[in-house]
């Protein structure tokens, strides 16, 4: 189309236009107001084990469905929880496929633990989910309490819908695609080989099959290398408070296609406040994602 925008970022644009009319019209205090990615239960000493098991056992009696959970170092822990509302919204919608998990961190910094958890509202928006999470929220809340939002100095839900970190970087729809496979049972396959024998240094966390559908959702972590969770949080989870529950990563097989949110999305959206240079820099980073991409190609091999 000359030298203007092309069509199908054209389509694209009036696409997501739509979506932020229709789905955020009667929420526009939400969509406006700054949303952070984190939100701190409670920052005190206590005992690791003891505080993972108490931990559990209230989100098991708050509604939610425990799906996995793993340690990334000794002063860290990650518990992954479900409920039937986020698998129906798994089955229904592109950004509900992950928005399906949510993630509860114990740290332990100076000699506290950092219970926290994800928050909803932001996943809401930056994955394009049209449905609030308004109860996700309110149930995670009820169970654990908010201190306080952290993880940015803050977003707008118009800002996260259009999120990306630099401009040619990827928003978060241009997914990485893994593998396309003539089944959804090939993909799996193809998924659980790789896992079992740790291939690219990438291991299991948890499998969640959405009742009903060719839908699968795998938690990875990834063990080795520059894109290895312990990289990353060398490089760059060095605030006061961490950044633990944005573990572990998501892996999608939908029917016989295998894919995630691309690195170079996921990760400064992770960290959305950091710097062009610097400690607390994308730069101190810079060949994570690559190294993502390549332990990820690595896990599903050749097809």
């Amino acid at each position: 189309m000359g030298n203007g925008i092309s069509f199908t970022a054209m389509v694209k644009t009036i696409a997501l236009s739509f979506l932020l009319i229709g789905a955020f019209a009667h929420h526009t205090d939400a969509a406006e107001s700054p949303l952070k990615p984190y939100v701190l239960s409670s920052h005190v000493k206590g005992d690791m084990v003891k505080t993972v098991i108490e931990l559990k056992e209230a989100l098991a009696a708050g509604g939610f469905e425990l799906v996995g959970e793993y340690s990334p170092d000794a002063d860290r822990y990650v518990v992954v929880v479900t409920n039937d509302f986020l698998k129906q919204l798994a089955a229904e919608e592109l950004g509900g496929l992950f928005t399906a998990t949510q993630s509860v961190a114990i740290t332990r910094v100076g000699g506290k633990l950092q219970v926290a958890y994800t928050n909803p509202l932001y996943q809401q928006f930056a994955y394009r989910v049209s449905r609030r999470l308004d109860s996700v929220q309110t149930q995670l809340k009820h169970i654990l309490g908010e201190q306080e939002l952290f993880g940015s100095t803050g977003l707008t839900g118009t800002a996260l819908a259009n999120y990306r970190y630099a401009l040619g970087m990827e928003e978060f729809d241009d997914f990485l695609h893994l593998g396309k496979f003539s089944s959804h049972a090939k993909a799996l396959a193809a998924v659980e080989r790789g896992l079992s024998t740790q291939r690219g240094g990438v291991r299991p966390v948890f499998r969640l099959d959405i009742p009903g559908e060719a839908i699968s959702l795998f938690g990875i972590s990834l063990s080795a290398g520059e894109g290895s969770d312990l990289a990353i949080i060398s490089a760059v989870d060095n605030r006061p408070l961490r950044h633990t529950p944005r573990l572990p990563y998501t892996l999608v097989v939908r029917g016989g296609e295998v894919f995630t949110l691309h690195p170079r999305f996921k990760l400064p959206l992770d960290f959305p406040d950091l710097e062009r240079t610097g400690r607390y820099s994308f730069t101190a980073m810079i060949k994570a994602p690559g190294a993502m991409v390549e332990a990820l190609r690595q896990l599903i091999g050749e097809q």
